[in-house]
């Protein structure tokens, strides 16, 4: 069985975890990358600041994936994100695969604000199937024309997200946290004046409230990603407005890592973890800061926490969910 995924391939990346979770499960995977090629396009470093030549540049990648499909004859394809395909494009893609599924798996909300085009809603009638992390989503993807809807959650990778070898006596901060820069989380940060927080991400440059020297470095991944979340006493998950009531990737990635989880509070987590036991949470910058403090001074806790973290996680792997994935979509065996 063959799948051709579709999106941006590197180390850390979604759709490199999903790869590596088809093959896993014995699957041939075609790597098709969208971003690297739009990059290497002549017209590419124009196009930053012209939104007419970066839809003509991904018409012209489109071309190159059509022409993909229709070589390789995969049993589905499956596109992540897809923010700039057009739907011209994923028609055709639809003609070669004929009764084959063409699928989508968004890993943010079309419909959020930073991440919403014009070519991605209205792309949403041409997928067969679309995937979503979030269960509130389904009705929003049924009224913009989507044909079938499944749920399906996020997941960690094995190869990304592990018990490291590395072993911190004495915690560096009283909590670390990774993730992109937003003005809500500079805010909530800001707002732990009496912790010592370390920041890992992109973006931070533009952060007001917080001290500067909290900013260790831009994202990271992997082993060095473990490294930093060894770092402290805990790490802080901070759930965007579009994440709220649900979950986010670092939901399955941090207690995956063993490390003690202190998490914005949404019932869609308690479906999986135990408050106290398993995770912490909170639901406010006074509850937050109170937490920071707990885990830091009582460090068996803390290492419960993620002990008991590590535990519960470790089925839910992104090779489960190709499983699902494909069992949802009617194929046998994987």
């Amino acid at each position: 069985m063959t799948v051709l995924i579709c999106g941006s391939f590197w180390h850390g990346s979604l759709e490199e975890s999903y790869a590596r979770a088809f093959e896993g499960i014995g699957w041939r995977v075609i790597r098709f990358d969208w971003d690297q090629i739009a990059r290497a396009h002549p017209l590419a470093t124009m196009a930053f600041a012209d939104k007419l030549l970066r839809n003509r540049i991904a018409d012209r990648v489109g071309k190159w994936m059509t022409h993909a499909i229709e070589d390789a004859r995969p049993d589905f394809v499956f596109v992540i994100k897809g923010r700039t395909i057009s739907p011209d494009t994923l028609a055709e893609a639809k003609r070669i695969l004929s009764d084959r599924p063409l699928v989508n798996f968004n890993p943010d909300s079309p419909w959020d604000s930073s991440n919403r085009t014009k070519r991605l809603l209205e792309s949403i009638p041409a997928y067969d199937v679309h995937f979503t992390w979030n269960a509130q989503l389904q009705n929003d993807f049924i009224e913009a024309g989507g044909k079938s809807i499944h749920y399906l959650p996020f997941a960690y990778d094995p190869v990304l997200h592990h018990r490291s070898t590395i072993e911190s006596s004495m915690p560096q901060f009283d909590a670390i946290f990774l993730g992109t820069y937003s003005p809500d989380r500079d805010k909530l940060l800001g707002s732990l004046t009496g912790s010592d927080i370390g920041i890992v991400g992109n973006g931070w440059s533009h952060a007001k409230h917080i001290p500067k020297h909290w900013i260790l470095s831009p994202a990271v991944y992997g082993e060095e990603s473990l490294r930093v979340l060894s770092m402290g006493a805990c790490v802080i998950n901070i759930l965007r407005p579009q994440n709220i009531g649900s979950h986010n990737m670092r939901t399955f990635e941090i207690p995956a890592s063993a490390r003690p989880m202190l998490t914005t509070r949404s019932q869609e987590q308690l479906n999986w973890f135990a408050e106290g036991r398993d995770i912490e949470c909170y639901d406010s910058s006074e509850e937050l800061a109170k937490k920071i403090t707990h885990l830091r001074q009582d460090q068996d806790c803390a290492k419960a926490l993620a002990h008991n973290g590590y535990l519960r996680v470790q089925s839910e792997t992104y090779e489960k969910r190709a499983r699902q994935m494909i069992a949802l979509l009617g194929f046998s065996g994987g």
